[in-house]
């Protein structure tokens, strides 16, 4: 995953691979690129511009909260989808916006200079910023750390922060195969979402207002329907999350044969209660989508990583790797044995930190899933808000949406089997840092945490009460101070761990140094691992060979979609009038060479969160489709990336255009799309 300032010394490599532009093209301050059509969308996703008129191309499941946000029961946005019939009708998102990248310079020399004069990285970052002040409306500076702070970039970015709704396809093909398909292949999903960019009338950044009109983009991407074929050229441009490629191997051992197997069970807990509720209530479905989507998100990612690190041997790899830096290092006399020093550091600090490191992650799994936290938190802000005489109109607002996508009885069922598990934990190995008593004696005091009388008097329906009443009635709730005490003892865990997972940094730090000296004096260029920063990967159309015997295809058709097809199935349900659109097969221009509408397509980009929503890019750098995963077997790629087997799984474009042209109608939409020749 490489910054695009770096490209020019990859441009020899990308062109043996059949890419068919200059590193210029994909990136430049000062002339028109392809950076200038890409947005870091919400700050959690990629988005790409489109149209001249600031339509903005990204992933459904990127676009679901704001779905969900205009969703109702009479307005079923996510089950029947959405299309704006006019500019008029595109719906604001408050709170959403994207960022355009303006440019990115390594500020590696001067942020040194700062530290090697006593400075912290923080006052030196700083400083950095004060040296580079930066003209415009709405503009942002940051400097972020690469090679864990052997090197620094500034990046400058500029916000838009009036962002509408325009376009999505029923839920039922933006998450056709829902949890079944995720992470899976072969996929026949069109996880695809369209939003607009508004700006102030004179092309300006502004909040939202009746007055602003559409972004007027001069770069946007040209979208080609020429399609793909094995071994093809394809890059993706996006703002991936986060990798950590170079952990020292015992380092990812513990991660996946100790933390992530706790992670997985925690989540089976929460997503078995939520699931078996949400087929049966269709308003539970609604206000738990986007929360089960993400849950089960991570939950999934984490078992395909412990199967694909062992089916790939990937420890043995890391292991391999890492004992040649050490080699590397013991023949070399500036830094002779240093790297098997800090090898043996971290294997004794790793193991140290084993149990303080599983405390921590109990509490991260499980205060985030128990609303009643939620509740108690939000209910301690409205309690702050009156005692200091502040407006609660802000926070009594935030209950609200809170309200609007909770289910007490819900949380009761779901939450007593994420804390009992606790519980059961802490009383198995008392090395863990478990709050038993706390809870415990909690329980008893509110005649159990789980009393459902507990969750049913929850003081939430604030606007049918004088805020003078609903402050006292939260103040004086059983559960109001279960937020701030949870939270004061996972500060005091977290406070405990701190210098010690600070000094494995700093070993983190040389490792990396002493790594990439390794690998550099074979002339192998090391990539900085995802920060959420603007990246490139590349690599080639192409199916694969997850085990012996099994071949998987690089491509799918709408015929897969009408094979999967099961009526009433909440992930395999087609609407009506979309299945008999692909029945009738009416494709036109999107067809492939065979007839048959594209779905779907794989290869061997490296991607991870935060790539979602990124442009498929072709030779040439026109739009061929979306990203939007990556295939079960794959998914360690976050610690090993292996290109025989890892893969990203994109939308194919024209299958996105065929739904917004052929079955949504919306005509208007593709009028403002370049097509390639």
């Amino acid at each position: 995953m490489w910054l695009p300032i770096n490209l020019e010394g990859q441009e020899s490599n990308m062109v043996a691979k059949g890419m068919k532009m200059s590193a210029s093209d994909i990136y430049s301050v000062n002339n028109g690129s392809l950076k200038d059509a890409i947005v870091h969308f919400g700050g959690f996703c990629t988005g790409e511009v489109i149209s001249s008129k600031g339509l903005v191309l990204t992933n459904h499941h990127c676009g679901y909260s704001a779905i969900q946000s205009h969703s109702s029961i009479d307005d079923d946005y996510l089950k029947d989808g959405f299309w704006a019939l006019s500019e008029e009708m595109e719906k604001p998102n408050d709170g959403l916006y994207v960022d355009f990248i303006v440019s990115i310079e390594d500020v590696s020399n001067e942020v040194l200079v700062y530290l090697d004069s006593g400075m912290t990285e923080k006052e030196a970052f700083k400083a950095v910023l004060n040296s580079h002040q930066t003209q415009g409306l709405a503009m942002r500076s940051e400097v972020r750390s690469i090679y864990y702070g052997n090197q620094f970039i500034l990046i400058v970015s500029q916000r838009f922060s009036d962002v509408r709704l325009v376009g999505a396809p029923p839920s039922a093909v933006g998450k056709f195969g829902a949890d079944t398909d995720n992470w899976v292949w072969p996929r026949h999903t069109g996880d695809f979402s369209m939003f607009r960019i508004y700006t102030a009338p004179d092309g300006s950044p502004s909040e939202y207002s009746n007055k602003n009109i559409p972004m007027v983009s001069k770069n946007p991407l040209t979208i080609s329907l020429s399609g793909v074929n094995e071994g093809d050229f394809s890059m993706i441009y996006g703002f991936p999350g986060r990798t950590t490629s170079y952990l020292p191997v015992n380092e990812v051992a513990q991660q996946i044969n100790t933390m992530l197997p706790i992670r997985v069970k925690l989540r089976d807990i929460v997503l078995s209660t939520w699931d078996s509720a949400m087929r049966l209530d269709p308003m539970i479905k609604i206000q738990y989508a986007s929360k089960y989507a993400s849950v089960s998100n991570g939950w999934k990612k984490w078992i395909g990583q412990m199967e694909g690190m062992s089916a790939s041997y990937g420890l043995d790899t890391l292991r391999y790797r890492q004992e040649q830096v050490v080699k590397y290092h013991s023949a070399n006399h500036d830094d002779a044995f240093r790297a098997l020093d800090l090898v043996e550091e971290f294997n004794n600090q790793i193991s140290f930190l084993e149990k303080e490191r599983q405390s921590v992650l109990y509490y991260q799994e499980i205060l985030p899933r128990w609303g009643l936290l939620r509740w108690s938190r939000l209910a301690n802000d409205i309690v702050n808000d009156s005692d200091n005489k502040v407006d609660l109109v802000k926070s009594i607002k935030v209950l609200k949406d809170f309200e609007r996508n909770y289910n007490p009885e819900l949380d009761r069922r779901a939450s007593k089997g994420l804390i009992n598990s606790w519980i059961e934990a802490g009383l198995k190995d008392t090395l863990l840092n478990v709050p038993v008593k706390y809870l415990m004696e909690t329980s008893a005091f509110m005649q159990g945490l789980f009393n459902k009388d507990l969750y049913d008097s929850l003081p939430i329906k604030s606007h049918d009460k004088l805020d003078s009443i609903f402050v006292e009635q939260c103040r004086n709730h059983l559960a109001f101070n279960l937020w701030p005490d949870l939270l004061s003892q996972y500060r005091e865990l977290i406070a405990k761990t701190r210098q010690k997972e600070i000094k494995f940094k700093s070993g983190m730090k040389e490792w990396m140094r002493l790594y990439m000296i390794a690998n550099n004096s074979r002339g192998r260029d090391v990539a900085p691992d995802a920060n959420s920063s603007m990246r490139v990967s590349w690599g080639e159309i192409g199916g694969f060979s997850p085990k012996d015997g099994k071949r998987y295809n690089y491509k799918t058709t709408a015929k897969g979609i009408l094979e999967k097809y099961i009526p009433g199935d909440y992930e395999f349900d087609l609407p009506s009038d979309f299945r008999m659109k692909l029945e009738s097969m009416d494709y036109g221009k999107y067809a492939d060479e065979d007839g048959e509408l594209p779905v779907c397509f794989l290869a061997a980009n490296h991607t991870t969160g935060g790539n979602s929503g990124s442009p498929a890019l072709n030779s040439k750098g026109h739009l061929i489709g979306l990203n939007f995963d990556r295939v079960w077997e794959g998914t360690m790629s976050d610690f090993y990336f292996a290109p025989e087997r890892c893969r990203n799984i994109m939308v194919d474009v024209r299958y996105i255009m065929w739904v917004v042209d052929k079955y949504a109608g919306a005509d208007r939409l593709i009028s403002e799309i370049n097509f390639a020749n």
